[in-house]
Formats: C-alpha cells, structure tokens, sequence
C-alpha cells in the first residue's frame, strides 16, 4: 500500500481539482514529507524485519489457550536469533536493499543521511564514512540492541524462574529437571512452609503421579483435586497457589477491554451493567456451546404472559 499512499498525499498536497480544504492540504503535504523521508524507510524496514522474528511468539503469548512453559522457550529461541543477527552483516544488507526498493518507489534517487553539524543535540550525530554506515549506527543497531534489552526485562531469568514452576503441574511433572526443580526452590522457599522437605517431597509428586491416568492440566484443577493432598504436599500446593495469584501477561485484560468497544458501542450506550457484563462474558467464551431451547424456556418461565399463543399448523 505504500505506493498507493504516495499517491494519495501527493494528490491531495497537489490539490488540482481544488476539492480540498486547506488544512488536509498542509496535513498531507507534511505527512507525504515525512513517509518519503530517509530516515523513515530505513526505521519502517528495520522494524518491519524484526517483527518477523517476534510476529509468532506475541501471538502465541496473546492466545486464550497457552502452554506457558512452551511459550517460554521460544521467547528463548528469539532472543538467542535476535542476538545472533545483531552480529550479522548480511541481514543489515537485505534491510538496506529493501529501503532502496523503498525509497525508489517514494521518488527518491538514493537514501540519504540526515544533515549533520558539530554541535547537534536533537537527532543522532554518529560518524560514518557513508550513508549506509550512518543508518546503520543511528538507527538499525540501537532498535536492535533496545528489542533485545526489553526482551530481557520482560522474559527476564527471575521470570523464567516463575515460569519453570508449572511445570509442577501433574501433566508436565515428569519433564521438570533438577535445574528447574532447583530454581522453583530458589524463587520460592521464603514462602513455603517447611522448604527442607521440597526435594522429598517433589520425588513423592513425581512418583504419585506417574501412577495416575487422569492428570489434572491447569492450576485451577489441581488445586480443586481431592488427590492433591495439601497435608502431604505443603510446599507444593503452596507453590501452586501463589502461581494461581501470579499474573504472567495481561492479554486476558486487553481481550476483555478490545470486546468492550464492540460490544458498548453508539447504539447501545444505555445499557445497564448487568446486560452488558453477560454480554461480555458471552463475546469472551465464544468456545462455551449455549442450549439455546433451555434458554428460552428459562425465558418464558421468568416472564409468562397471560395471552396464549396456540400454533396454527
């Protein structure tokens, strides 16, 4: 679409059927200025590459249904990719190529580094013996080196610590290693009742579930299961219950305010909180099947009329 839009604003900038006010005249103008810059297509094809990298795992970590621990391993995956690329050539290469491409189709005849004086403050001054070196420092290694620090702030070890610990879960019980094992005991034994008794007590886990044929899956279940002994397994149930307060992302929240303004939009902003909670709810769990006869009945036993409708077949 970027050829379109070029098109678009340098129509509208141009004006030639005096169809436009003056403000979406100075708007496109400014806006056609800045999407032909230099500095944009390289920042535009910097970004639009590395999302490639990280365009899976944010949807993976933005699913209802999410495997954490799996999730966690190929956040893993990407940070090692990232790092990896940073020190490639060749990648900066391809980014180069396809801003050139870029910049032909904006009218451009070659990419240009921005104007540069001695005592510049308000943009990056970086040496460089030609443009491509410029953009380069000024742009494609700093984006890099940021994604990579935010990637290790936000999936930081002390998160992945925390993480480990699902894999408590009867289910996945017989993949957890020594390492894990060591470092859910590590980030948790302040708030465990008796920690001295957590590798007896993991072994006991292990070997109790082994036996099992129904595994409980989740948190929730194996909380709510009556062979989940806390008497026998204190640390553990303990570690579960922190787990079942700890919040790993927050899409569930940005889910439930993205179906809020479809749900409450212009034509329906009377509606009361009740209303609109269960149809929240039903716009949420789409996965739940709804029996829809037992709701009508429901329905017409909560609100009877006095008149009958009698069917004419």
């Amino acid at each position: 679409m970027y050829e379109a839009l070029v098109a678009c604003l340098e129509g509208i900038s141009s004006n030639e059927g005096r169809s436009w006010d003056r403000k979406a005249i100075t708007d496109a103008h400014g806006l056609l200025s800045k999407i032909t810059d230099s500095t944009f297509i390289i920042c535009f094809q910097t970004v639009h590459n590395f999302f490639g990298y990280v365009r899976g795992v944010s949807s993976k970590l933005q699913g209802s249904s999410l495997d954490i621990v799996e999730g966690y391993k190929m956040i893993g995956a990407v940070k090692q990719i990232i790092e990896e690329t940073r020190k490639n050539e060749q990648e900066f290469d391809l980014v180069y190529s396809n801003a050139s491409d870029m910049a032909v189709k904006a009218g451009l005849d070659e990419l240009k580094m921005p104007r540069r004086c001695a005592r510049q403050t308000h943009r990056n001054n970086v040496p460089a013996s030609s443009d491509k070196e410029y953009f380069k420092r000024a742009i494609y290694l700093p984006y890099l080196d940021e994604l990579i620090q935010q990637l290790d702030m936000r999936f930081g070890q002390e998160a992945v610590s925390v993480v480990r610990a699902l894999s408590i879960l009867p289910f996945r019980v017989h993949l957890i290693s020594e390492e894990m094992e060591k470092d859910v005991y590590d980030y948790y034994n302040s708030d465990m009742p008796s920690p001295e008794t957590f590798r007896q007590e993991m072994r006991l886990w292990k070997s109790f579930w082994e036996n099992q044929s129904d595994k409980p899956e989740s948190i929730t279940s194996t909380l709510t299961d009556v062979r989940a002994c806390s008497t026998l397994f204190p640390n553990i149930m303990k570690v579960l219950f922190l787990l079942a307060l700890t919040s790993v992302t927050s899409s569930s929240t940005e889910r439930a305010n993205s179906s809020l303004k479809l749900i409450k939009n212009d034509l329906r902003s009377t509606m009361k909180e009740d209303r609109l909670n269960a149809l929240l709810l039903l716009y949420i769990h789409r996965d739940i099947k709804l029996n829809f006869d037992k709701i009508i009945d429901d329905y017409a036993m909560r609100n009877p009329r006095k008149m009958v409708l009698m069917n004419p077949l």
